[in-house]
């Protein structure tokens, strides 16, 4: 069948509002153009942003060749709640905001009239999530068209049977009209190498050597691609092409997390799915460029946290080379919040566990299964069976991946501890009612710091879980790691979400550990909702979990919203040995000498940046980041001192003064082996714009980032210098969004000026699809205006 993307030319409302129809492009999120709302029940999990009911409508005509055609509606995410309809007739659907799901509109479009096509998107019951989820038709949108006797959507699929020699198992599923008995039907394969053909084969499934094959890892990316002929007695009748890795997986408490027979430890990070200005939005271009900003720096797996990934995610990964644990839910049959997943449980999640499965099948990325995130569930006694049913499910469809959890230790012991108090009532509660249990049972939280919260406890409430699991993945449990080995030395662990502030003890464990295969520090990446989890609080010792409005952001992350590394970027890069230069960080010379606090999921309030214009005389603070065993620090050319390195850091104190500070790090023989120098910023305030690309596709699902920075006259960043900056558009493509990574912040991400954060705001521009010459001008008060040119062809 064909593809297509069928993304222009829709309609929009919210219900209530069909007086305000709007024509937009997909992908879309209808939440980040609601206006943010102080008072809303969990504002901080969604930044404030209220749900509400959506509607999509596009019309087409009905074209003589659909008679005789199937076509097959494919989405790839709709949050949530979603009702397709065909000329006022339902014709499809989703609950679950994050599964892709296909709609078979065939022998249903008009022939000769025009046709309306119309989604539902109903995200009004709120609260439902822990974090932004966004709102709407926000992924891709396909419509596949094929004859009557086609290969299905997905229906092709590739499997790496071994390496050496490299054979892979290839199938497809197809649909006949009827006329013929599949005796009738054949296929053929043809397996190539960029476009040399290097295997064929024949049949429905067929086995297929490949000579000289080049293997998929993360460090080597190889795709192939393989094209499926569907033949009736000898004619064609449909085709499918699709992209696959060779690559081998095995996993053992000995020999670890195997790839192609090498064991890899797992340089981590998790991600949720929001594109912070773009909101929920999944554009390629913005998969694509987090993705290869992770690689950067040293990142070689990525947990998409908590909910299945979007396939333009996973191309984006099969291609630069990225391990991907793909997770399913938040939730099970116990809630997190009012109108959350756990509503639906039961009767949908068999299903989106299949989707889950059969949309990873080809994707070498995809490493590891995930049954749930922090499901208070697995201290229940009824987990053990449907952890059961879940590997069941997805090892029916895929026994290629290893299936595993992000299991919260006192999430679960304390939910086990619940059923004995609460009985059947116990049963239905979440992680706020395990609050107020803790509240009115104190003696609870004493036994768990007398030491009652152990290992052998928690084999002994979660164990027969494990049991059913290939990985037993945990969240902040690094102290049970020891007991865990020593009672079950079969067990394989995963640190499947971290605190940023144990990294470096947390990979030393790693690197030590055969049974522990690697580590997931939240976060990679900032994103909005869960408004300030790690934000610096200064002035005071205490501040909150989660912040207040205006916090629209989390403000934890290696990177910012934006995609500028952070501190803990280099911090991790540093200790896995990927990045070779120290890195210097100064905290806020604003604040120093003030009480201040940090949410455990930041590392560090430290920045790169030697401007601090009115500290003068004031103590700085100054971290250095670096390999090697000892590191000096200079301040104008003269040395501050020399320290050694413990976990790959040092701290320095200087009194700050305009100028220059370099860090050198040093072996352990002494040799020189990295410098880093940081500048003071010149008096001269001025714009500088750096497209990320200077030519582009003229394409209209095309998308260019385009960062504004304020600097001085030599390009060097003016990190603590605000200005409200002006964005504009020439030439064929328009402003999608500009904003910047402030955590704190009322300003909107759709106007077409925001003030600069860090020294920048960053523009997203949108091709039209006609070929061209995009002029992007940036300006602000008192520094003049600047522009680039990007050429759309």
């Amino acid at each position: 069948m064909k593809k297509i993307r069928i993304h222009q030319g829709w309609e929009f409302w919210k219900d209530g509002q069909e007086q305000e129809k709007q024509i937009i492009e997909l992908p879309h999120d209808a939440m980040i153009l609601e206006a943010r709302q102080p008072d809303m029940e969990n504002g901080n999990c969604t930044g404030y942003y209220p749900g509400g009911k959506y509607y999509y409508a596009k019309k087409f005509f009905g074209k003589e060749e659909y008679k005789n055609q199937s076509l097959i509606l494919e989405f790839a995410g709709v949050y949530m709640n979603s009702s397709v309809f065909l000329n006022g007739e339902k014709a499809g659907g989703w609950i679950y905001g994050y599964t892709n799901f296909f709609v078979d509109l065939t022998g249903k479009v008009r022939i000769g009239e025009e046709n309306e096509l119309l989604v539902e998107a109903d995200n009004s019951l709120t609260p439902n999530s822990r974090w932004y989820s966004g709102s709407g038709i926000y992924r891709p949108v396909n419509l596949w068209t094929g004859g009557l006797s086609h290969i299905t959507p997905q229906g092709l699929r590739v499997k790496t049977v071994s390496i050496d020699p490299a054979v892979i198992h290839v199938s497809t599923e197809y649909v006949s009209d009827g006329e013929l008995s599949d005796d009738a039907v054949t296929v053929e394969y043809k397996i190539y190498d960029g476009e040399k053909e290097v295997a064929s084969a024949e049949g429905t499934a067929a086995e297929v050597t490949v000579l000289d094959a080049k293997l998929w890892s993360a460090e080597t990316p190889h795709l192939y691609r393989v094209k499926a002929v569907l033949k009736k007695q000898g004619e064609t009748v449909d085709e499918a092409e699709e992209r696959f890795g060779i690559r081998m997986l095995s996993w053992s408490a000995e020999k670890g997390f195997q790839v192609n027979g090498e064991t890899v430890k797992l340089r981590g990070g998790c991600i949720h799915h929001d594109h912070g200005i773009l909101g929920a939005c999944a554009y390629d271009k913005a998969e694509y460029r987090r993705v290869k900003k992770l690689k950067e720096f040293g990142f070689n797996a990525l947990r998409y946290s908590h909910y299945p990934a979007g396939k333009n995610f996973l191309d984006a990964c099969d291609e630069l080379g990225m391990y991907v644990m793909d997770e399913s839910f938040d939730q099970w049959k116990i809630h997190n919040t009012t109108y959350d997943y756990s509503i639906y449980f039961d009767r949908e999640s068999e299903k989106d566990m299949a989707a889950l499965a059969c949309k990873d099948y080809n994707h070498p990325s995809v490493i590891l299964y995930s049954i749930g995130n922090e499901i208070a569930d697995t201290g229940r006694s009824y987990a053990p069976k449907i952890a059961e049913k879940f590997c069941g499910i997805l090892n029916s469809i895929d026994g290629t991946r290893p299936v595993t959890i992000a299991n919260n230790a006192p999430m679960s012991m304390v939910a086990a501890v619940m059923e004995q108090y609460e009985g059947e009532k116990g049963a239905e509660m979440g992680s706020i009612q395990i609050n107020e249990l803790l509240t009115a049972h104190p003696e609870l939280a004493d036994s768990f710091k007398r030491g009652a919260f152990n290992a052998e406890k928690l084999e002994e409430r979660v164990g027969k879980v494990f049991d059913r699991l290939d990985i037993s993945g945990h969240n902040y449990a690094h102290e049970f790691y020891e007991g865990i080995h020593e009672l079950r030395p079969d067990r394989i662990l995963l640190s499947a979400e971290t605190f940023p502030q144990r990294m470096a003890a947390n990979w030393k464990s790693v690197e030590e550990n055969d049974y522990l295969i690697g580590d997931f520090h939240w976060t990679a990446w900032d994103y909005l909702g869960e408004t300030g989890v790690g934000l610096p609080v200064y002035g005071t010792k205490e501040a909150p979990f989660s912040k207040p409005y205006p916090c629209l952001t989390a403000a934890c992350g290696s990177f910012d919203l934006n995609g500028y590394p952070e501190a803990a970027a280099y911090y991790a890069s540093i200790l896995w040995g990927t990045y070779k230069k120290p890195y210097i960080g100064v905290r806020p010379v604003n604040h120093s000498e003030e009480e201040y606090t940090i949410g455990g999921w930041r590392l560090t309030d430290a920045v790169d940046c030697w401007t601090w214009e009115g500290c003068e005389g004031r103590k700085a603070e100054i971290l250095v980041y670096s390999i090697g065993s000892q590191a000096e620090l200079y301040q104008d050319g003269v040395l501050l001192g020399r320290k050694e390195l413990q976990d790959c850091r040092a701290e320095f104190e200087a009194v700050y003064r305009a100028g220059q500070l370099e860090a050198v790090s040093y072996d352990e023989n002494g040799a020189c082996i990295g410098r880093t120098v940081l500048e003071t910023a010149g008096k001269d305030i001025r714009l500088s714009i750096r497209p990320e690309e200077k030519t582009v596709k003229a394409d209209a699902d095309e998308i260019v980032y385009v960062p504004v920075c304020v600097t001085d006259e030599k390009g060097t960043l003016r990190m603590m210098t605000d200005k409200k900056i002006q964005v504009t558009v020439e030439g064929p493509g328009r402003l999608l969004a500009l904003g910047s990574a402030r955590p704190e912040t009322e300003e909107l991400f759709s106007d077409p000026s925001y003030t600069s954060w860090h020294g920048a705001v960053l523009a997203v521009i949108r091709c039209s699809g006609e070929p061209g010459e995009i002029t992007v001008t940036a300006s602000a008060d008192g520094c003049g205006s600047v522009s680039a040119k990007i050429e759309a062809i």
